[in-house]
């Protein structure tokens, strides 16, 4: 009868629990893992009027969002108590060794405990390790230049990051410390519950004990964290503004830096339009351009030098030291660098002069193009000297600014000369009328070469102010000159010439000169031929009427 009533009394209570379950399930608490936004230390009220039932619901439910949860705190926390599992069944073990030789399978099982302790070490007394202590930073960059901006930001990027991490594992462990929490409770109802068996009640509270334990140790480490937050973002602060201020600073800087650039950038602009507009030559304007460009160039490096160098004595020490090493090793740059400033500041040579270059054997003529701070580059335009030695022209020569100083160098046009003393030269016998000649070499010079012997005249007045010319000097008037040669007498006339152009007047009144020549019966161009002479007269001997000649 008694086993009858019991059987009757657990089938009640079967059917109370379903329909209890039945009509509180609606009651559960459904909150998932992600959901709890609240501090630990706020738990949501548990429903006193929920059955027991839903009492176990709920639990099953935060058991499943614990295991279901990725929280490294969790992981860490459960490879500590695995460590120390590991430990206290070793030591059992090892206990049991001390009082009899221990069996296959338990030295077996010995060993592998041993190996996972060893692999656990690192949570013997730290489980969390690096999540609690202070992130190491490194050294705060020193902005020095604008290019250092970048690391800046990225530095500031870097502990923003940091940040990140530190609130994102703070706010994990909150999570995990309200579902903890939420455990608890719900563990402290099932026990009040008079419902469950002794045994039952047991088991609860064994897993109330490890809840609370696993709680009061992620409470720490919570403490611990927030503490280590603190003070980092203390740090961290510091250094961000320390480092936001010196990027205001660079940048200032590089504000008042552009502006001193463009203000020099725009003077000397101005500067050349002055200079191309009141300066007549062409070649002059661009010498001066060039000059102009040059400064502009030194302004704008000594801005920057003196801008990024904190101690201007030791720059300029270290630029002097720098400079007479750089003298040494390239001397010839050097010395054409120190050859550019003597044609510029002298004046020697300038933009569009003619100039005559010797090198050894060689001889080259032509207009200057440009004069930069190495070299000379000229064109070498036709002239007699292409004529007769080089017998090409058309080439750009490129010469080295030092060789004003080791070699001979012509200016043709220097200041306000164009024109330049030219001759043409011809040779007539000696029986010849000299006298006749040269008035005819001097007529034609003299008719061809009228402009430019005013021209010269002129501009010989001109240079008397600058240099001291003698007499001589200022008569630019044609001459002419006769000289004995070997093959009779050499009638030379000099007249003024355009130094840019000489093979063309020179060949126009070479061709009037011998043909004015050929017209006159007294006058005979020399040139080698051999005769036979059959009588001593006049020098040549009488005319016969055949006279062989051979060339």
């Amino acid at each position: 009868m008694s086993l009858l009533n019991t059987k009757v009394l657990y089938c009640i209570f079967v059917l109370f629990v379903c329909f209890g379950t039945q009509l509180f399930a609606t009651q559960a608490d459904s909150t998932p893992l992600d959901s709890a936004e609240s501090k630990h230390h706020k738990t949501n009220t548990i429903v006193k009027s929920a059955t027991l039932s839903s009492y176990i619901d709920q639990l099953k439910q935060l058991d499943s969002a614990l295991y279901k949860t990725e929280s490294i705190w969790l992981k860490r926390y459960e490879n500590f108590k695995s460590y120390h599992d590991i430990s206290d069944e070793i030591a059992e073990i090892e206990k049991e060794a001390l009082l009899a030789p221990l069996e296959a399978q338990k030295t077996h099982r010995l060993m592998t405990l041993k190996k996972q302790q060893n692999l656990l070490e690192q949570y013997r007394t730290k489980p969390f390790g690096e999540l609690l202590d202070k992130p190491t930073l490194e050294a705060a960059p020193v902005l020095t230049n604008p290019f250092e901006i970048f690391s800046a930001f990225s530095y500031i990027k870097h502990i923003s990051n940091i940040r990140s991490n530190m609130q994102y594992n703070q706010q994990d462990l909150d999570k995990l410390l309200t579902i903890l929490d939420k455990k608890s409770a719900i563990l402290n109802e099932i026990i009040q519950s008079q419902k469950i068996s002794v045994t039952e009640k047991q088991s609860y509270k064994d897993v109330l004990v490890a809840t609370q334990e696993q709680n009061l140790e992620l409470q720490s480490a919570r403490n611990i964290l927030e503490t280590t937050t603190d003070v980092f973002n203390k740090d961290a602060d510091e250094i961000e503004a320390n480092l936001e201020y010196q990027i205001k600073n660079q940048i200032l800087k590089l504000v008042y830096i552009g502006i001193g650039i463009l203000l020099s950038v725009v003077i000397a602009f101005f500067l050349k339009l002055i200079a191309k507009r009141y300066i007549e030559h062409h070649e002059r304007a661009y010498t001066t351009s060039k000059i102009i460009n040059v400064f502009n160039i030194t302004i704008i490096f000594l801005i920057l030098l003196f801008a990024y160098i904190d101690n201007a004595t030791y720059a300029v020490a270290m630029v002097g030291f720098a400079s007479a090493g750089v003298a040494i090793a390239m001397k010839d740059m050097f010395m054409s660098t120190l050859g550019w400033l003597v044609i510029v500041v002298g004046g020697s040579i300038h933009v569009g002069d003619r100039i005559r270059v010797k090198k050894e054997n060689e001889v080259f003529i032509g207009d200057v193009l440009d004069i930069s701070m190495l070299r000379i580059t000229i064109y070498d335009d036709i002239t007699l000297t292409s004529y007769r030695e080089n017998h090409r022209a058309g080439r750009l020569i490129f010469i080295p600014n030092n060789y004003i100083f080791t070699n001979l160098i012509s200016n043709y046009t220097y200041g306000n000369l164009k024109n330049i003393w030219d001759s043409v030269s011809v040779c007539i016998t000696f029986d010849s009328n000299i006298t006749k000649a040269k008035k005819i070499a001097l007529e034609v010079a003299s008719t061809h070469a009228k402009i430019y012997t005013e021209q010269t005249r002129s501009q010989m007045q001109r240079m008397r102010d600058r240099f001291a010319l003698a007499h001589s000097a200022l008569n630019v008037d044609p001459r002419v000159f006769n000289f004995v040669k070997d093959n009779g007498m050499d009638i030379s006339v000099w007249f003024q010439n355009y130094a840019y152009g000489t093979l063309k007047l020179k060949s126009v009144i070479a061709q009037e000169i011998v043909e004015k020549y050929l017209c006159e019966d007294d006058i005979h161009i020399a040139y080698p031929i051999t005769r036979i002479v059959y009588e001593r007269a006049n020098g040549l001997g009488k005319s016969q009427d055949f006279i062989p000649e051979i060339n």
